[in-house]
């Protein structure tokens, strides 16, 4: 390229840089090539697009991670020119950009499990301590072999674009005009970076939601890079206080603290000392589910559309969108309005009392069984902290079948033997119980037990497969327990934590389907089986199952008592940095203090077209106010450790 491969600063600088904001922004772009199902909506225009306007997110990614280059190779000094001073420069740009690059990279797989960039996931992943760890990461290099074969492209693409563009000693015969010219250069660097940072000359430097003014939350991934979604995400990890309303007032106009339970729909009778058991289906979104997505030819769940079709159903919003956020949400009724999940956040410590401590004040005992390996996304500190008194995992399931061999190999134990283990565990139980099962096999890589034969039918993908695994698991697991004597005098709670990691159905690629889950409570002696297109958000399981039990209690959670029809229904989440918020008729988007959207619930649940126009806030005060008290109620309640019922 070049005979001795030495060019002046100036010039290294611009190759250097304009071929690295290529290299990254093709990364970025690797996303939308390898998961177009997940953004039906992008036509080439957009695709053209959103490909350049990223190009301005990519820019931050490419200064912050060429500081050392900028600096090190911008100094007013002659020593930079030591040939040793330059190879640990260049060295020092490999890795770094070789980070930012396999940053995007990992994501492009990532990405499929919690439908957005992601922020600090993977540093809790990396260094979780519980055994799953170097099996996945095993498995995932198994599986996506090719990420590692491209990411090795893109690396040596990099060594060769340093090896080519070495920097030339410069030849100085006026000192002062030398260091004066180099000062001035360097101050100049200095502007340009920062202003490369702030992504512009506006008044507020770029943000992840700053992406929003370009797209739908659907579509934002695209424009986003890694580097800068973990960079600026984990930097929002710190709530601010909200002020929307007086501190004396808005207790009086909203508050999480429950007591009113009252029962006015769905239930014949109150189910006093009823026992409680919560099913938490790994991956269950409404999409895979034939009773609630009719668009399917072929069932994946048989016994559960069967289950449902005798069970009270809602359309199930799951507040989070990973499996720990799920946790918290159902059993401490506490949505998921951080960049990170609760139990990684700053605010983890706080006082939140879950709904396991108000059951035992009346006399429960409450258990909890995952067949995953001990430790697993912490679900057996999470589940004590919520009021469980015990945690089956793996390790108890091994120490009491001695020898077994229904390890998966990753997780786990299967679903099949794992629910009949819980079957016979629960049976121990003293009652009333409160229990608490999450399956584990519909999660990548999708282990199949050997020995199990699939019914015949027509299978996408192996995570359609273990569905249907899962759904022969439960059927046996409802015939063991139909056997016992509290089966019929138990409420069973069945939901997903989160919808799955494929979305071959386009109508589920939004705000509203990227959150559906199944949601259902089945005890026919006492609950009418019917099916209602009622909202029901996982926070608000705790509330509606005080309420069906007719205790007379406090306690805290930010749902609603789905038995009583004169509480409003709503949904809550966030995405990206955009908060969602429903009342059942209007989806609003936000950024927390000014409206983005509004769409028509009913009337568009693809949410494809806005109803909001600038300057007409006034309209939709009443939704927008709505959303306003519960957010200050989270934010303020959380920086004041008041997530309790004093």
């Amino acid at each position: 390229m070049w005979k001795n491969k030495e060019m002046p600063l100036w010039m290294m600088f611009v190759v250097r840089l304009s071929a690295m904001l290529l290299l990254l922004a093709l990364s970025r772009w690797m996303l939308f090539w390898f998961n177009t199902s997940h953004f039906p909506d992008v036509g080439p225009a957009d695709q053209f697009r959103f490909f350049f306007i990223g190009m301005r997110f990519d820019i931050w990614t490419l200064v912050v991670m060429n500081l050392p280059l900028l600096i090190l190779y911008g100094i007013p000094f002659r020593f930079k020119y030591n040939k040793i001073y330059c190879k640990v420069v260049d060295v020092l740009f490999i890795v770094t950009n070789a980070i930012a690059l396999a940053l995007n990279h990992i994501d492009v797989i990532y990405f499929r499990y919690i439908d957005k960039r992601m922020t600090s996931e993977l540093f809790h992943f990396a260094t979780d301590s519980d055994e799953n760890q170097t099996g996945l990461m095993k498995q995932f290099v198994i599986d996506f072999w090719y990420m590692f074969v491209i990411f090795a492209i893109f690396l040596i693409v990099v060594i060769i674009i340093t090896k080519k563009t070495r920097l030339k000693p410069a030849i100085v015969t006026n000192k002062k005009q030398w260091y004066f010219s180099q000062t001035a250069a360097f101050l100049f660097l200095i502007f340009a970076s920062v202003i490369g940072i702030r992504g512009g000359f506006q008044l507020r430097p770029i943000a992840i939601i700053t992406v929003a003014q370009y797209t739908n939350t659907r579509n934002m991934p695209l424009l986003l890079n890694t580097p800068f979604n973990i960079v600026r995400g984990s930097a929002g990890q710190a709530l601010k206080k909200v002020n929307f309303y007086p501190d004396d007032e808005i207790e009086s106009i909203y508050t999480p603290i429950q007591d009113d339970f009252t029962v006015n729909r769905f239930i014949d009778e109150k189910a006093t000392n009823y026992n409680l058991f919560f099913i938490i289906l790994e991956s269950h979104g409404q999409e895979m589910i034939s009773y609630y997505n009719k668009q399917r030819k072929e069932s994946l769940t048989p016994f559960l559309d069967s289950l449902l079709s005798q069970s009270l159903t809602f359309d199930g919003m799951a507040n989070g969108r990973r499996s720990i956020e799920a946790i918290t949400s159902i059993f401490r009724g506490l949505p998921s309005l951080m960049s990170v999940e609760y139990i990684s956040s700053r605010y983890a410590a706080n006082r939140l009392e879950g709904l396991g401590v108000v059951l035992k004040k009346h006399g429960y005992n409450i258990a909890f069984y995952h067949g995953g390996n001990n430790g697993t996304m912490n679900f057996n500190f999470s589940t004590i902290a919520a009021g469980f008194d015990s945690y089956y995992g793996r390790t108890e399931y091994d120490d009491e079948l001695v020898g077994n061999d229904d390890y998966d190999g990753t997780w786990g134990i299967s679903d099949m033997p794992y629910l009949q283990y819980t079957a016979k565990k629960v049976n121990e139980l003293h009652r009333p119980f409160a229990a608490g099962v999450f399956t584990l096999s519909s999660h990548h890589p999708f282990y199949i037990p050997k020995g199990y034969t699939l019914p015949e039918g027509e299978y996408l993908s192996e995570f359609d497969k273990t569905v249907r695994y899962t759904d022969d698991a439960m059927r046996k697991f409802f015939e063991t327990m139909s056997q016992y004597s509290w089966y019929d005098s138990t409420i069973f709670v069945i939901t997903g934590d989160h919808v799955g990691p494929e979305h071959p159905y386009a109508s589920y690629l939004n705000g509203h389907g990227q959150y559906q889950v199944v949601a259902a409570f089945y005890a026919p002696k006492i609950i009418k089986p019917q099916k209602t297109d009622v909202l029901l958000q996982h926070i608000d399981i705790g509330p509606s199952l005080m309420a069906a039990l007719g205790y007379d209690d406090t306690m805290f959670s930010f749902g609603r008592n789905v038995f009583d029809s004169l509480q409003e229904p709503c949904f809550i989440s966030c995405l990206n940095d955009v908060y969602q918020y429903c009342d059942g008729k209007y989806m609003l988007h936000s950024d927390g203090k000014n409206i983005m959207a509004v769409y028509d619930f009913i009337e568009d649940p693809q949410l494809t077209n806005n109803l909001y126009i600038k300057g007409e806030d006034e309209k939709w005060d009443d939704i927008n106010n709505k959303f306003r008290m519960r957010l200050q109620q989270y934010n303020n309640r959380m920086i004041n450790n008041k997530l309790y019922v004093e």
